[in-house]
């Protein structure tokens, strides 16, 4: 009768040091809310660039480049815009950054226009493409 008391607390002891042993591993691994970074918050640490294409024809943005970013082979067509998150740091400051916008008609070669901005921790900076062909009575294409 003894050992059979014996065993049964063993047992116990055994199934509670389980138990114990479960939970910690569980709450050690679900417990990463301080870890855990929604697409919102990731973006309010960064400074943002929106590129918009407002032109009246059908020429598509096809790259933009600034200072440690290059953002190639884009289709950014009339109408639509695109946000980078510029999350690999800003080797060239925040401030008078260089943006060069290239452009393109699917029969032509590529143009591109530039202007400089300032960047925002959190901050959607916004440059857009606007403007006509020259003959079709507007100063060209520019970014505003």
């Amino acid at each position: 009768m003894r050992k059979k008391l014996n065993l049964i607390r063993l047992n116990t002891k055994f199934l509670s040091w389980i138990s114990l042993v479960i939970f910690a591993m569980i709450f050690v691994f679900t417990d990463c809310s301080k870890d855990s970074v929604s697409a919102d918050e990731s973006q309010e640490e960064y400074p943002a660039l929106k590129i918009v294409n407002q032109v009246s024809d059908n020429r598509c943005i096809s790259s933009v480049e600034l200072v440690g970013y290059k953002f190639n082979a884009l289709n950014i067509a009339s109408g639509s815009s695109q946000i980078f998150v510029l999350d690999s740091g800003m080797p060239g400051g925040y401030e008078n950054i260089n943006i060069i916008v290239s452009y393109r008609y699917s029969t032509t070669s590529t143009n591109s226009r530039n202007t400089t901005v300032n960047f925002e921790n959190g901050e959607i900076t916004t440059i857009t493409l606007s403007g006509c062909i020259i003959y079709e009575g507007c100063d060209g294409y520019y970014l505003e």
